[in-house]
């Protein structure tokens, strides 16, 4: 496990496509939806989660797997995928995995992917994060 205030190091040729790390417990608060729910620094009564609600378990999900996001690297894109709402105070399981590496325009790009299911196993959202990796081929960090 990783020390808080580190980051991920963990060189491209590192990175195994499909390994799966997680389920990683989480809740998805009251404090924690109505912080995302409304405009910024005006918290709002939030009876489910909101979108903003899902990146932040990636995240938190990603440092529990990796570390993070390495120093250095670049969120290129993100996508969500929402299949149903999740009320507030609910537990969830976070899994994350590296969905595809490649070199594009000689720089390495690494997908990672993810899927929230809540307490009965149903599946509440999907996502990836396409990542400009900082390391690539036979580099170290």
């Amino acid at each position: 496990m990783t020390k808080t205030g580190e980051l991920s190091n963990i060189p491209y040729d590192d990175l195994v496509v499909d390994e799966r790390f997680g389920p990683y417990d989480e809740v998805v608060t009251a404090h924690l939806a109505s912080r995302l729910a409304g405009p910024i620094g005006a918290p709002t009564v939030a009876s489910f989660a909101p979108p903003a609600v899902y990146p932040v378990l990636f995240l938190r999900a990603l440092r529990r797997a990796m570390g993070g996001i390495p120093a250095g690297s670049i969120l290129a894109k993100q996508e969500l995928e929402f299949v149903r709402e999740l009320p507030v105070d609910s537990p969830v399981a976070v899994t994350t995995w590296v969905g595809a590496k490649e070199i594009k325009r000689d720089r390495p790009f690494v997908t990672i992917e993810f899927e929230i299911r809540d307490a009965e196993d149903q599946l509440i959202l999907t996502g990836r994060k396409i990542i400009v990796w900082p390391t690539g081929p036979g580099e170290q960090a």
